[in-house]
This record gives C-alpha cells, structure tokens and sequence, in this order.
C-alpha cells in the first residue's frame, strides 16, 4: 500500500510540474500578444473559408470546361480545315 502511495505522490509531482509548465507558456503567450483569441479560428472564419474554397472550385472546374472546349474546337478546325 505504501508503495502504490508513493507512485501516486510521484506523479502528482510531476503532473503539477507539468501544470506549472503549460501555465508559464499560456502566460507567455498572453504577454507577447495583445488577444490570444486571435490566433484561433472562428465558426464564421471556417465557414467563410469554405465559401471561398467552393467559389474557387466551382471557379476552375468552369475555366477548365472552357480550355477543355476551345482545345477541341482548335483542333476540330486544324483537322478538318
């Protein structure tokens, strides 16, 4: 029972060692920007980036049909002119 007893006191010590850790780094992080929201991602900003991401998919599956379209048609014309 001791034994066991003293395992756990062992990492209780090194888990508040960690805890003191992360702390110091998250009180950093705070120091050296003026909001540490800023650098996490909204709701709205993965929503708008995945707007942007379909406008620009769509966007270029369009062009591609274009280039795809006046190819054949240039070579149609090459071939049979």
């Amino acid at each position: 029972m001791e034994k066991r007893l003293g395992l756990l006191e062992k990492g209780l010590t090194e888990m508040r060692e960690t805890l003191f850790a992360v702390s110091s780094r998250a009180d950093a992080m705070e120091k050296h920007s003026s909001t540490v929201e800023k650098h996490f991602a909204t709701r709205a900003d993965l929503a708008t980036t995945e707007l942007n991401l379909i406008k620009w998919y769509v966007a270029t599956a369009f062009a591609m049909t274009g280039l795809a379209c006046a190819i054949t048609f240039g070579l149609t014309r090459l071939l049979t002119g």
